[in-house]
């Protein structure tokens, strides 16, 4: 097997990542045994001390890698919806800017958002909107002070969607219009008043935390939407021109390349 690149591990879901390993029987390490425990925050996989320091977050990356097999789609013309991916691309990360919904359908927590962007071998365009908790980001902080720029008004009905895991839909949305809405956020977040003055320059915008040239991922989708033809007129966007098909999810984990 050729050696894995060397890299830096920048995002770990800690809750995803178990959520995953427990929901799919997955043996982290066979001479180990792992306990689930079940409290008032539901199941959870705890190792002891000694048997955690036997398991990097590297070898976790494989076995769960190897364990959901096809299920962890790389090929982005493969049909949808999907539930897992990865891949290896640019990603940038930016703070969402959320305010507004209600306790219930809301992420409770500082929250990222991780575009990355995949042309396929057949030319199409895919999109990956991925909101996970700030928390979780190693190495990179946030903007301090008070920062200005352009939120959208959708963050709400953004916000409901990551929260419920895509399982409800916003009042006034469908999947493709509130999945626009998360692309756009992505793109445009931070940017004056006039859009068309960042395209592709992600670092001069507010809210914008870290550009990673060459990061590996893997995510889980709530959303696999393919946009309608003719339905959105994008001709005034230009970042958002070309869109075809938007993943809405969180990131397991993300992982710098060469740094």
């Amino acid at each position: 097997m050729p050696k894995a690149p060397a890299g830096r591990i920048v995002y770990w879901s800690q809750r995803l990542v178990e959520e995953v390993i427990d929901s799919n029987g997955i043996r982290v390490d066979p001479r180990l045994k792992s306990v689930v425990k079940v409290g008032a925050g539901g199941a959870g996989i705890e190792l002891s001390g000694h048997e955690r320091n036997k398991v990097t977050r590297f070898e976790i990356m494989k076995k769960v890698s190897k364990k959901l097999g096809n299920e962890l789609v790389s090929d982005p013309d493969t049909p949808g919806p999907l539930h897992f991916v990865q891949g290896q691309g640019r990603a940038d990360v930016t703070e969402f800017q959320r305010w507004g919904p209600v306790a219930e359908r809301s992420l409770r927590q500082e929250t990222c958002l991780v575009h990355v962007r995949t042309i396929s071998r057949r030319g199409r365009r895919v999109d990956l909107c991925l909101f996970g908790s700030l928390g979780n980001l190693t190495g990179y902080t946030a903007p301090e002070g008070h920062v200005t720029g352009w939120t959208s008004s959708a963050a709400p009905a953004i916000e409901e969607l990551v929260a419920t895991r895509g399982a409800r839909i916003p009042r006034f949305y469908d999947d493709e219009s509130v999945a626009v809405e998360a692309l756009k956020a992505a793109l445009y977040q931070g940017a004056p008043a006039d859009l068309s003055d960042h395209p592709g320059r992600p670092e001069t915008r507010a809210y914008t935390i870290a550009g990673i040239e060459s990061c590996q991922y893997a995510a889980v989708v709530y959303k696999d939407v393919t946009l309608t033809p003719g339905r959105w007129d994008f001709r005034h966007e230009p970042e958002m021109n070309g869109a075809e098909r938007i993943l809405v999810g969180a990131p397991l984990w993300l992982r710098a390349i060469g740094s």
